[in-house]
Formats: C-alpha cells, sequence, structure tokens
C-alpha cells in the first residue's frame, strides 16, 4: 500500500467515527465514546504505519506523536478512565493540543500550498479544544472526540491527496 493511501484510509475512518460519534451524542454517549475510542486507535495504527513508512524525519516525527498520542487517547476511552476520571480530561486535553500542534508542524512546511488554511484551521480546533478540556469548561465528552475525529480526519485527507498529487511515479 501506497504512503499517501494509509493517510487516506486513517483520514477517512477519522471522519466516519466523528460523523458516528457526532450523531449519537444524545442517543448514547457510551456509544460515542466507543465509537470515539476506537476511531482513534484505528487511526492512531495508521498513522504509525505511515510514520513508519515516511521518508522524510520531519513527517516521521509528526506523524509518530500523533499516532501515539492517538492510539492512548483511543485505548483509555475503551477501558475507562483512570481513577475519577480526571486523568482522562487531562489526557484528552493534552491529545487534543498535541494533536493541533501536530497539524501546525506540518503544515509549516507546506506555506502557501492550498492544504496550508486547512491544516492551519484543524490545528486550531484542536488546540481549542484542547484548552477547553484543560480548563475544565463543562462540554459533552462525546462532542470534543467527535470534533477532533472530524478536524483530524479532514487533516489527513487533505495531506494524502496532497501526497498523492506529488508523489513519484511509478
Amino acid at each position: 500500500m501506497k504512503h499517501w493511501m494509509l493517510w487516506l484510509l486513517a483520514g477517512v475512518v477519522a471522519l466516519v467515527g466523528g460523523l458516528a460519534a457526532l450523531f449519537n451524542l444524545n442517543s448514547a454517549s457510551n456509544l460515542t465514546i466507543t465509537l470515539g475510542g476506537w476511531a482513534l486507535v484505528i487511526v492512531g495504527a495508521l498513522q504509525g504505519w505511515a510514520a513508519y513508512k515516511a521518508k522524510d524525519v520531519r513527517t516521521m516525527t509528526g506523524a509518530g506523536l500523533l499516532a501515539a498520542a492517538a492510539l492512548f487517547l483511543g485505548v483509555s476511552l475503551l477501558f475507562g478512565p483512570f481513577g475519577d476520571g480526571s486523568i482522562l480530561r487531562v489526557l484528552l486535553g493534552v491529545f487534543l493540543l498535541a494533536s493541533g500542534l501536530g497539524k501546525v508542524w506540518m503544515g509549516r512546511s507546506l506555506r502557501g500550498d492550498t492544504v496550508f488554511p486547512a491544516l492551519l484551521v484543524a490545528g486550531g480546533v484542536s488546540v481549542v479544544l484542547g484548552l477547553i478540556v484543560l480548563m475544565g469548561l463543562s462540554l459533552n465528552f462525546g462532542l470534543i472526540v467527535a470534533l477532533e475525529l472530524l478536524a483530524s480526519g479532514a487533516a489527513l485527507v487533505l495531506l494524502s491527496l496532497r501526497l498523492r498529487q506529488h508523489a513519484p511515479k511509478g
């Protein structure tokens, strides 16, 4: 499988997981967390594989950090919070900040490219969500996970299409 296809697949999984979580917010909070958890685990695994296949250190580092954060948060969502849940809140906030900063970091090398503004917006969404969580503002947990999956999915799909466009033929 080509490198850009892994990014595309991770993006599609994140978008589908985000939409599924978004449409199930009020009806089943546990389902939302489970869908979000599995989506984060799958996205983390695919991003980890993409990081392993990356050709340059910047891409490998960014994708690797995002993969580790997504895997850890996904497993935490699936197997429950530690203690009273405050650790999960902090982990989610840190993950969201790391995810946002990772998107902005990867976007830095794409200044002037058509995907640059979309990466900045996706990174900004993640950073704002992370700050909301860390400040302890009351927001539906499922909504936060859904919005992060949607922002990450959009960024991954755009990056994959850019990678495909600039991939060597053959």
